[in-house]
């Protein structure tokens, strides 16, 4: 019995089967296997937006479903464009170069289906770069698979609207941060930092819209507008431009990966702003060719204005007296003597034994004036003989002090290093002392040279 219900249900399965497979085939009706042609179609809708790249998707057809799977080869066909447009065929459109586009190198069609689509990829760079603009594409269809033919169109020339693509607000725009299409001034003490070299004139790079992957933008400097800005009274008249070797600007900066800015400087020398002192000294920077992105036409550069007299610092340390209270075992003049932290030497240094945190080096000067900061120069061996903490303070007679700066918990990493300390709240003295009350640790206090710096 149980035989003879296993031969039932065998025969009605294949009953269904030879029923299900015979409406199937009236439905497809795919005519065993007859060849289809390819034919180029165009571009579809629903674009795909990302921060490197713009999707479009575009479609392949046939002249009938397929009758099996199989796979067509896609090619861009660039130079058929740009043939057309030196003909003067197609106008009001330019060209994208290869690399701009990317794209899989076949479609595929399944088995009874009669069109399909693939995923163009453009550069989203390229379109901001001609932005406003139509460019057109080519491509066609070759090799199609299982004996298939190509179909008319099987090469397709495809304009799109730049516009269509992205909006103004879309658009990575790249800047300078800094009063970008305008003049930055570098005087009294603003709109730059100095350092023991020179000067650095902080500038930037903005990049608008959403943060992006890493780039690189070359950064540039030029005096060739001077002598118009000159003209039209934009800058003083005794304004000359900055030679190629009177600064220094890095050739190129790099934006890093979701930051939307970057920072750089441009530096000048001491000796370039001595030199000329009864001058302003100018110089533009601008920005150009970013490896991503578009560079603002007008906002891509800013003019440095740097007015010499308000700007040029002196070392006046040796106009003074040093007097210290606790000196070397060995006395002022000794080879780690107090005179040692001001002879304008490195490799030399002053060494005192039995620190305790009450040395007080004091500077007396023949005039009144204006130290605006100082430096200070790490021995060359033991770091726990360094300077920690210290006070500074000026007076006009000698007798009453007032503390312009103050520091705590500084360090000197290296050996024989120079730092500048610009002074807190710098007046106009005669004389200065530093109080230093605490080193590192040692017994023993060594500093190569403090050195006095005037603004004037």
């Amino acid at each position: 019995m149980k035989r003879l219900f296993y031969y039932i249900t065998i025969i009605l399965g294949c009953s269904q089967f030879l029923a299900c497979s015979k409406d199937n085939l009236e439905v497809f009706n795919l005519q065993g296997g007859a060849p289809v042609q390819v034919i180029a179609e165009g571009e579809g809708k629903d674009l795909i937006k990302t921060n490197d790249y713009v999707q479009v998707p575009m479609k392949v057809k046939l002249s009938s479903p397929a009758s099996q799977t199989f796979d067509v080869e896609l090619q861009l066909n660039t130079d058929t464009v740009t043939k057309l447009i030196e003909s003067g065929t197609l106008k009001d459109v330019v060209t994208l170069p290869n690399s701009a586009f990317s794209f899989p190198n076949v479609v595929k069609f399944q088995y009874g289906a009669d069109t399909t689509s693939f995923l163009l990829t453009i550069s989203r760079t390229e379109i901001e770069r001609v932005y406003g603009k139509k460019f057109a594409l080519s491509y066609k269809l070759s090799n199609p698979g299982k004996g298939n033919q190509l179909g008319n169109p099987n090469s397709i020339i495809v304009t799109m609207d730049s516009k269509d693509l992205l909006t103004a607000q879309d658009i990575h725009y790249l800047s300078i941060t800094n009063s970008p299409g305008n003049i930055i001034l570098a005087s009294d003490h603003n709109n730059y930092n100095t350092t023991p070299s020179g000067i650095e004139i902080p500038i930037g790079v903005s990049l608008a819209s959403f943060p992006s992957k890493f780039f690189y933008v070359e950064v540039r400097g030029t005096t060739d507008s001077i002598s118009n800005w000159i003209t039209k009274k934009k800058v003083p008249v005794n304004t000359i431009g900055l030679k190629e070797n009177e600064y220094s600007i890095p050739s190129r900066v790099q934006v890093l990966g979701n930051k939307s800015a970057a920072a750089f400087n441009i530096s000048i020398p001491w000796d370039v702003i001595t030199k000329n002192k009864d001058k302003f000294l100018a110089v533009t920077v601008y920005l150009k060719d970013p490896t991503l992105h578009v560079i603002n036409p007008q906002k891509n550069y800013t003019t440095i204005l740097i007015d010499c007299a308000k700007v040029v610092e002196f070392d006046v340390t040796g106009e003074a007296t040093l007097t210290v209270n606790r000196d070397n075992n060995g006395g002022a003049n000794a080879g780690e003597g107090s005179l040692k932290l001001v002879d304008d030497l490195t490799n030399t240094k002053f060494l005192q034994s039995a620190f305790t945190g009450d040395l007080k080096c004091m500077l007396t000067f023949t005039r009144t004036l204006k130290i605006g900061a100082y430096t200070l120069t790490s021995g060359n061996d033991a770091i726990e003989r360094d300077p920690k903490s210290w006070f500074l303070e000026g007076s006009l007679d000698g007798i009453n002090w007032v503390t312009i700066d103050t520091r705590v918990n500084e360090s000197f990493p290296n050996r024989i290093q120079t730092r500048r300390f610009n002074i807190q709240k710098p007046g106009n003295y005669k004389f200065y002392r530093l109080n230093i009350t605490e080193n590192v640790g040692s017994s023993l206090f060594q500093c190569s040279e403090w050195r006095m710096i005037e603004f004037l």
